[in-house]
């Protein structure tokens, strides 16, 4: 699968097949993101970034996530900082797509076993960046836990940034 910013509609040429992921952090108002769903015709990739504590902070509330979640071109919905399994089952009862744990912790790489177990999760997004500041900059650990991570055959990362 390959997720590409919304930012870069109409910027570049994207594979028909390409997932557009639209950030919630970036959008203002959920009248914001139904228009941005309205406007893309591939599969969206919905991340809500629940727990954030870095800029921007969203203003969508994970309820207003959820509803938007039922657009019919989303096919993914992925939320932050997923560490709670009974919170986990609560959004998953609640969409009708993919549900998609967001791993940036130590906590949630050790988790990945049972996310999958007890929920059937089949794809994790793998924030590195933020797991790296987990860690507090531990290359050790941290190489140590992309490791365990990737042995999930359905873990997406980050490859490569686009600058514009």
């Amino acid at each position: 699968m390959i997720v590409i910013s919304n930012n870069l509609i109409g910027k570049m040429p994207l594979q028909d097949d390409a997932v557009i992921r639209i950030n919630l952090a970036w959008v203002k108002t959920k009248e914001e993101a139904q228009a941005l769903l309205s406007g893309i015709k591939q599969d969206v990739y919905l991340d809500f970034p629940d727990g954030r504590s870095k800029p921007p902070k969203p203003t969508i509330t994970l309820e207003d996530a959820i509803e938007l979640s039922r657009n019919e071109n989303v096919k993914y919905f992925a939320v932050s900082n997923c560490e709670d399994i009974d919170k986990m089952r609560i959004i998953i009862d609640q969409i009708d797509c993919e549900f998609v744990p967001k791993i940036e912790t130590k906590l949630g790489v050790l988790m990945m076993t049972d996310m999958a177990k007890r929920l059937g999760i089949k794809t994790f997004m793998l924030d590195k960046e933020d797991l790296y500041t987990n860690v507090r900059c531990n290359n050790d650990e941290y190489e140590r836990l992309v490791e365990e991570a990737r042995r999930y055959k359905g873990v997406i990362e980050l490859q490569g940034v686009v600058f514009i």
